[in-house]
């Protein structure tokens, strides 16, 4: 393998902090009961997911940016609103996510205003025309649209084993659909998570069966296959279905350093504890104060 091929492991860190703050076994603290949940969990998950899925790839994590939603808000104003209200409690491990992986060597990005799936989209993009293969790491759904490529798939921890890793192919096995119409699948069913309702009455086997043959959204407005109830409520959203659509499409260009990645396989990550060891937080009172972050940008 050379450094021109070398696989690439994207990882959506606000994603993985989330997953390591709700969904470890256990409440990890430090000695004077600083909660260090956010920053092991987010480590452990790391170097596991290394160890067993991407041993020979180049590590990378983006991070939402602060503003990375700006531009969709503008759009609709009702994009995520349903989010203002969840519990953000890991948001404060972040500084010491970031510090901890500048201790170990791993690069991420942190764009302020691009969402880190668009950055992971435009990465992608950039790795394909060097021929390099792509893993995603992320239970974000919206990055199948993705894996239009043989060479890119999507690992979700979090999934049973069989659906762990998830191919193109895997896909349309699942959904009935490819990974290019994800968005205008996603847009007809709807994404709670993105407070996008979709259409009422469409859930994903009607969705698959209207796009089948691989039409587009447009295509299908155009299509003599809206019929009946379904088929006039789908006509009757179709300016709210083609901004939805363009809500979840990936955007492929964000404005990102050329020198960003190495092009050579990360190291294998030490323990979480070893870490946190080193960073003197098993000592730590609060978690609210952490040493300056850079700003990856800018400092790259």
């Amino acid at each position: 393998m050379t450094a021109a091929t070398t696989p690439l492991l994207l990882v959506d860190g606000h994603h993985l902090l989330y997953s390591a703050w709700f969904g470890f076994p256990t409440r990890i603290t430090s000695r004077n009961g600083a909660d260090l949940t956010g920053v092991f969990g987010t480590l452990a998950l790391l170097r596991k997911a290394q160890r067993e899925h991407a041993p020979d790839h180049e590590v990378l994590v983006a991070f939402d940016g602060e503003h990375g939603s700006a531009a969709r808000v503008e759009t609709d104003p009702d994009y995520k609103a349903n989010r203002a209200d969840a519990n953000h409690s890991p948001i404060a491990s972040l500084p010491w996510v970031k510090t901890a992986l500048d201790a170990i060597g791993v690069r991420w990005i942190e764009h302020d205003t691009a969402e880190g799936d668009d950055t992971i989209a435009t990465l992608t993009t950039r790795a394909l025309a060097e021929a390099r293969p792509v893993r995603i790491m992320s239970g974000d759904r919206d990055l199948l649209q993705l894996c239009t490529d043989p060479s890119v798939s999507l690992l979700n921890r979090g999934a049973p084993p069989e659906r762990r890793v998830q191919t193109g192919p895997d896909v349309h096995a699942r959904f009935g659909v490819h990974p290019e119409q994800w968005p205008c699948f996603r847009a007809l069913t709807g994404d709670p998570a993105d407070n996008i309702p979709g259409v009422r009455g469409v859930g994903a086997v009607t969705a698959a069966r209207l796009l089948s043959g691989g039409l587009t959204l447009d295509r299908l407005l155009a299509s003599e296959r809206l019929v009946g109830a379904v088929g006039a409520r789908i006509a009757a959203h179709a300016e709210h279905l083609r901004r939805w659509c363009d809500l979840i499409r990936l955007d492929h260009r964000v404005d990102l350093p050329d020198d960003l990645t190495t092009g050579h396989p990360t190291p294998h990550l030490a323990p979480a504890a070893a870490i946190l060891d080193q960073l003197a937080l098993w000592d730590t009172t609060t978690l609210k104060t952490p040493p300056p972050g850079k700003d990856r940008i800018a400092d790259l």
